[in-house]
């Protein structure tokens, strides 16, 4: 973590207790720190919170605010606001700005009258380490039952003084007694510590998951950079044994402070556990300087990215949802080159970022796909897809399957290919599913073609012969549905050749089945089922089938086609009630989803989750502006997406579709100019500071 340079004059005389000498400061002087405090000020963004129980601690993304404890709220002084890291407390930055690691600098000053353990960006003081924490961190963790958050320590003033070891000793000692003391929900903080020779964690070979850790109530990482206070009894872990860390001198270049390329840990036991990675950043276009440290770093992406400012850094918090949920970094971004996708793989007839193609039993990482995932080529021009080794077996095409019979290993039934978009969608939704007898070709655009499988049949509300003088429904446009594989007379679709003989031709016609309502408004089919109900049901649509005519004596030669329903009267679309802009407050899988479809997805005023659906939860601060046209229009005319040239710069939320692909704004992977000249403004308030501060005291 980035210090002033420590000062004889500075050590020898805490700033705390020396009388401020008056001076008279130079107009240039003014101009400075006008400029450095208005560069301070910052503006409220939202917060992040996902369902990510099912990933590792390893495999987990976070925002680590650098120099957490240095901000506004704790500012009590004219200097101390000249050298925040942050804009608002720590207690917000965890609650509003979705920071889930704190970087803390701590200090021993046995003089001070509170507390002698100090949280200091040297040589400044912003208060005693107990009251901080008690102010901050225990109510938010109270508060958040499900929040994994870790403190990331270094040590200053405890070198080089002649008495290293027993201000060490002093450190640790006060430590442990905050940690004993203070209390969530009458637990104390030692119990919350993630402890890695828990027996719990005995047989893993891998960090736990993160419902694992909540189901431990082991919510606390606690890192120090003194190996010295480590101690297994607390939780504290030597950083250098289960972390590595670019160095923050000279951070454009993004090089090695400790333990660089290192997979895994040096903890005794877990040997075999993934080394964690702490990503000095600090600011400011998040895209370019991530990719950069990927390549340096052997292409391991941070678990923490270390942020000033974090309240304003919507980007660095949209990429790191997108690492945590978006499978992969650098995918169905928009490109029209190689150059603007991490992944370096760009198809330039979709204008998006795909993974880069590279097959089974190669020894290269996939850039753009999952572990233990290949990439390939697109039969159809799509988008390259990753594939794991298991469903390469599963998603066999017709002609694959045709060759099998032929070889006479097994008869493989060519109607069970389905259409999705993943295995598991084409799986789940088989029934409604677009058969692909054809492979691809036969399917949307957005989907591929899985199989073969056994698709049960969805259990219906009559028994099948109920439906055997349904009229024939009218060819649709669509991809043909599936339709049930059976012996029943349902599946017979040639007419009878002959009358037959069970059937009585006196038998009355049959009062229609009642059939539910399938057919609803929406923009689109994700959002007209989410918001099917009464209301959105389609105007026009009958609700019931037309009865059945009664048996003719005739042969039937063709299918009679079904007689035209009659014309309803014009039905109103119901009044959708106001749309509340002032909510902030909206449902989703994660905050990207929640926030692009905040219009038509469910609200959760005052962050309930419980009014949420399975799969999503409550995400607050989020702006929600309606899309241009709210009402579909007869006949949209498509428009073909612009690409924009990579030092363009994009709104996190931004999301377009480019031939029906659901698409994530580009991150700014190529342009580094924004950190470059952040860097040096943050030099250029360092170095004042500390000038400053010789002018004043000394």
């Amino acid at each position: 973590m980035a210090h002033a340079t420590k000062q004889t004059a500075i050590n020898n005389h805490p700033h705390n207790h020396i009388p401020i000498r008056p001076m008279t400061p130079h107009p240039i002087t003014f101009l400075l720190l006008l400029f450095l405090f208005l560069h301070s000020l910052a503006t409220t963004t939202s917060a992040t919170s996902n369902n990510d129980g099912h990933l590792p601690f390893h495999r987990i993304t976070v925002l680590a605010s650098h120099n957490a404890h240095a901000n506004r709220a704790a500012a009590n002084s004219f200097f101390e606001t000249l050298g925040i890291n942050q804009e608002t407390s720590i207690y917000d930055q965890l609650r509003t700005d979705g920071v889930r690691a704190l970087l803390l600098d701590i200090r021993l000053d046995p003089s001070a009258s509170d507390d002698i353990l100090r949280l200091v960006h040297e040589p400044l003081d912003y208060g005693g380490f107990e009251e901080e924490m008690r102010k901050n961190l225990v109510p938010f963790l109270e508060e958040e039952e499900s929040a994994v958050v870790s403190l990331y320590f270094e040590t200053v003033g405890d070198t080089d003084t002649g008495d290293d070891e027993g201000i060490r000793a002093a450190i640790v000692g006060r430590l442990k007694e905050v940690f004993s003391s203070l209390q969530v929900h009458g637990v104390p903080l030692k119990e919350l510590t993630f402890k890695f020779d828990d027996g719990l964690w005995q047989d893993h070979e891998e960090w736990p998951t993160m419902s694992e850790l909540r189901e431990a109530n082991q919510r606390l990482f606690v890192f120090f950079d003194r190996s010295e206070f480590a101690d297994s009894e607390y939780g504290f872990m030597h950083n250098e044994q289960v972390v590595q860390e670019n160095d923050w001198r000279g951070i454009e270049s993004c090089d090695s402070r400790f333990m660089w390329q290192s997979l895994n840990a040096s903890l005794p036991s877990k040997a075999n556990w993934s080394r964690l990675f702490v990503m000095n950043h600090y600011c400011c276009d998040s895209g370019a300087e991530i990719k950069m440290c990927m390549e340096n770093n052997g292409g391991v992406k941070p678990n923490f990215i270390a942020l000033d400012w974090v309240v304003q850094n919507a980007e660095a918090r949209s990429i790191a949802n997108f690492m945590n949920f978006g499978g992969a970094v650098g995918t169905r971004q928009l490109c029209s080159s190689d150059n603007h996708c991490a992944t370096s793989s760009c198809n330039v007839e979709l204008g998006l970022c795909q993974c880069r193609e590279c097959i089974e039993g190669s020894e290269e990482t996939c850039d753009g796909c999952e572990s233990g995932q290949f990439c390939y080529a697109a039969s159809d021009g799509g988008l390259n897809e990753c594939r794991s080794a298991e469903s390469l077996q599963i998603n066999m095409t017709r002609q694959d399957a045709v060759n099998v019979t032929q070889e006479g290993q097994q008869t493989v039934n060519e109607e069970n290919f389905y259409c999705g978009e993943t295995y598991s969608q084409a799986v789940g939704n088989c029934s409604t599913s677009a058969l692909c007898p054809n492979g691809n070709s036969d399917c949307p655009a957005d989907q591929v073609c899985f199989g073969p499988f056994e698709c049960a049949a969805e259990l219906t509300s009559q028994p099948a012969e109920e439906f055997l003088s349904l009229p024939t429904v009218l060819q649709s446009a669509q991809p043909t549905l599936r339709t049930l594989n059976s012996s029943s007379p349902l599946s017979t679709l040639t007419p009878s050749p002959s009358p037959s003989s069970s059937l009585n031709s006196s038998i009355p016609a049959t009062d229609p089945p009642v059939t539910p309502v399938t057919m609803y408004c929406g923009e689109s089919y994700e959002t007209a089922k989410q918001t099917c109900s009464d209301e959105t049901a389609c105007p026009g649509v009958p609700t019931t089938m037309p009865p059945t005519s009664a048996p003719t004596a005739e042969p039937t030669k063709e299918p009679t086609a079904s007689p035209v329903a009659p014309t309803l009267s014009p039905t109103h679309r119901p009044t959708r009630a106001p749309f509340d802009f002032s909510n902030e407050y909206y449902c989703g899988t994660n905050y990207t989803d929640a926030k692009s479809r905040c219009y038509f997805t469910a609200p959760c005023p005052g962050g309930d989750p419980t009014v949420c659906a399975d799969g999503e939860t409550c995400y607050n601060a989020i702006r929600c502006i309606p899309p241009p046209t709210i009402s579909p229009t007869l006949n949209p005319t498509p428009t073909p997406p612009t690409v924009s040239p990579v030092s363009s710069y994009y709104a996190p939320s931004e999301a377009v579709s480019v031939s029906g692909l659901a698409t994530i704004a580009p991150f700014k992977w190529e342009d580094k100019s924004g950190g470059r000249t952040l860097v040096s403004i943050y030099s250029l308030q360092y170095g004042l500071i500390a000038a400053l501060y010789f002018i004043v005291y000394l």
